[in-house]
């Protein structure tokens, strides 16, 4: 049985992340949350904490070189889980600016590669597992989400690419690629989602990618 080790949730929010962390609290996991608006954590927080956990909160730009991967450098505790859930939006390519590419490869390989990094002596302490958000568009790109489309693009390349390097090192990583708009009121609700999240995070035969359809 796993010790209930901490999670690091990077990108928290209300929706797919903050179900994964409402699932992980039920188990008992310490929790630690990680977005741009620590002010708004604290109401994703203030439930996890009536479960009975410890959560903490920080304030952290996937956008940011290097910001994310500071912060999670700072915990000197084990580590069960580090779930990347950070994205972004953007439109057709050729009507993005400079920054807005520089921002998706930030977002989504850069941070997500320097923060897995960063948690590596607490994956290793506790055999941790790497979890990470997907979205369809890196299977089915739409010229219409076109930075979108590439930014998961690359999120899920390096997700496969890190289980590769990683596996040697009993650290397994994961990406669930949501092939849909998630809605709580559908087949793709986030409690759904996070149920496949907290599957994988069990099962140490679990696959490399999930596509959920709902």
């Amino acid at each position: 049985m796993k010790n209930k080790d901490m999670v690091i949730i990077v990108g928290a929010g209300p929706g797919v992340s903050g179900a994964v962390a409402t699932a992980f609290a039920k188990n008992g996991y310490p929790i630690m949350l990680i977005a741009r608006n620590e002010k708004n954590l604290e109401g994703i927080a203030s439930p996890l904490r009536d479960m009975g956990v410890s959560v903490t909160v920080r304030s952290g730009d996937a956008s940011v070189p290097g910001d994310i991967a500071r912060i999670i450098s700072q915990v000197t505790e084990p580590i069960s889980a580090l779930v990347y859930n950070a994205s972004g939006i953007g439109g057709p390519l050729l009507k993005a600016s400079d920054e807005e590419i520089r921002s998706a490869s930030e977002v989504n390989l850069n941070s997500l590669v320097s923060s897995t990094a960063a948690a590596l002596p607490g994956l290793k302490a506790a055999d941790g597992v790497v979890l990470v958000t997907g979205g369809g568009f890196s299977l089915y790109p739409s010229s219409e989400f076109g930075i979108l489309s590439v930014g998961k693009a690359m999120a899920r390349s390096a997700a496969l690419l890190l289980r590769q390097e990683l596996e040697p090192e009993g650290i397994r990583v994961h990406t669930v690629t949501i092939a849909g708009v998630v809605d709580p009121a559908t087949a793709f609700s986030p409690t759904k989602i996070s149920d496949v999240f907290m599957r994988l995070f069990e099962d140490v035969d679990g696959p490399a990618e999930v596509v959920f359809e709902g």
